[in-house]
């Protein structure tokens, strides 16, 4: 029996404001955007190739998908699990992956996906910390459960972003997050 993942890609067409492109995230030239969409379609051919069904809540960055229609779109396809990819922005020094989640039946599951990958990418692990934790009180996204928003590493952070743009440790960090994924829906 196959799963039906949900992945998405953070940022994009529409995201915030009917219209409006929002690239999330920008460093030296490179936007959140990207990266959330690259690392997005690294993990749905992987898990493609599983045999798993693999919906994205966005497919290139002119398909429009408001954050607050995406957790709908995970329920019209009868997602089995979401995961979203997310780049963090501070002050050019702080560095490091984290993982966010909703509800303590989560928290396993968000802990082994930040660390692989963390490992993955060899990326200091910030932990997994729940929706509260993070900027926002709540997370539009994880109206949906159960949801993970990965936040890969920060993009104003020389090390991470060219960690995060490395195709080699994109495709092994994503093979990881398959496998993490696929042994806690076997």
């Amino acid at each position: 029996m196959s799963t039906t993942f949900i992945l998405d890609p953070g940022h994009g067409m529409s995201n915030r404001r009917r219209g409006v492109f929002d690239p999330g995230a920008v460093a030296a030239g490179v936007r959140e955007a990207d990266i959330a969409m690259e690392w997005t379609n690294e993990l749905r051919s992987i898990l493609r190739a599983a045999g798993h069904r693999v919906v994205r809540t966005r497919i290139d960055h002119h398909d429009p998908a408001p954050v607050g229609k995406r957790a709908g779109i995970a329920r019209q396809y009868r997602g089995d699990v979401m995961v979203s990819f997310h780049c963090n922005a501070a002050d050019g020094r702080a560095n490091g992956t984290e993982t966010f989640y909703r509800g303590a039946e989560n928290r396993a599951m968000a802990s082994a996906l930040n660390e692989a990958v963390v490992e993955a990418l060899g990326t200091r692990s910030r932990g997994a910390r729940t929706e509260r934790e993070s900027q926002h009180a709540r997370l539009a996204i994880m109206a949906f459960q159960p949801c993970f928003l990965i936040e890969l590493g920060f993009i104003d952070h020389d090390g991470d972003r060219a960690k995060l743009l490395d195709a080699d440790l994109r495709r092994r960090a994503c093979e990881a997050i398959a496998r993490e994924l696929l042994s806690s829906t076997a």
